[in-house]
């Protein structure tokens, strides 16, 4: 027994002379070393050798048995560090399995998102108002363009409609006419008056100055020395006017036009400056 124990422990000897032994190696070795007075020589002999080894420029390798020896007991440890493991493992699936299981109450979405939901949901919200927003606005856009396109579409064919009766009213042969000139209130105005013999009339003046805010053009039928109102009219940007009207039957035979500058409602009798008259 005591012949097995010196020959693992002669393995030992040239490892421990080059200090390559763990710690709990190095404790047995030098228990035995106590007590083994051949290993005790041998360690002396290998310690020499390991001191000459310092002084030889050629490395020194152990012998094949101690790196052999050392890996197997690498392998050893880690066979038991694997079966532990594994033994650990089996204890605590036992316990697991001694463990009631309850159902998980299902998950609220928004609840687990925490905070982020929240910012998210905010997000949205704010998205959609704005989208909401500008839809408003362009609705709004739409509705002022399509009155615009209304409004002039409805100019254009009240304008379509004067010149239409107007050309109906000059190619008429009982159709009379009469010139309107400028005063010198408004020297660049000029005017045309047709009537027919019902007396139906159409004005067409250009060159107005627009008239000042609550004032408006007024056209008078003069017979004699008594001017009897007709309607009021307003111009464009560009100063042209147009009008229908009724002329008085005094009016007919032989009368003088004339356009003055009136409240917008128009008054009874002139009492503006006039802008345009017809000869007698």
């Amino acid at each position: 027994m005591a012949h097995e124990d010196c020959e693992n422990f002669k393995e030992l000897l040239a490892a421990n002379a080059l200090t390559a032994l763990d710690a709990a190696d190095a404790r047995a070795l030098n228990t035995h070393l106590e007590s083994c007075a051949d290993c005790r020589s041998e360690m002396s002999e290998w310690e020499e050798t390991a001191a000459l080894l310092t002084l030889d420029a050629k490395p020194l390798e152990p012998p094949a048995q101690v790196r052999e020896r050392i890996l197997a007991s690498v392998r050893a440890e880690d066979r038991a560090g694997r079966l532990a493991s594994e033994r650990g493992s089996r204890d605590a699936s036992q316990a697991e399995g001694n463990v009631l299981a309850f159902e998980r109450p299902p998950r609220n979405v928004w609840a687990a998102l925490g905070s982020f939901g929240t910012i998210a949901a905010t997000i949205v919200f704010v998205a959609l108002s704005i989208a909401l927003v500008v839809l408003w606005q362009k609705n709004r856009t739409m509705q002022s363009e399509l009155a615009r396109l209304t409004t002039e579409v409805n100019q254009t064919r009240a304008q379509l409609d004067r010149e239409h009766a107007m050309g109906e009213l000059l190619t008429s042969p009982d159709t009379h006419m009469a010139k309107l000139t400028g005063t010198n209130v408004a020297p660049g105005a000029h005017a045309m008056l047709a009537y027919d013999k019902s007396g139906h009339a159409m004005l067409m003046a250009k060159g107005l100055p627009a008239p000042p805010k609550g004032m408006a053009y007024q056209l008078w039928y003069i017979v004699g020395k008594e001017p009897m109102p007709g309607k009021v009219f307003t111009t464009d940007p560009a100063g042209n006017a147009n009008l229908s009207d009724q002329l008085p039957l005094p009016a007919l035979s032989n009368a003088v036009f004339a356009v003055t500058l009136e409240p917008e409602k128009g008054m009874p009798a002139p009492t503006g400056a006039i802008y345009l008259s017809s000869s007698s």
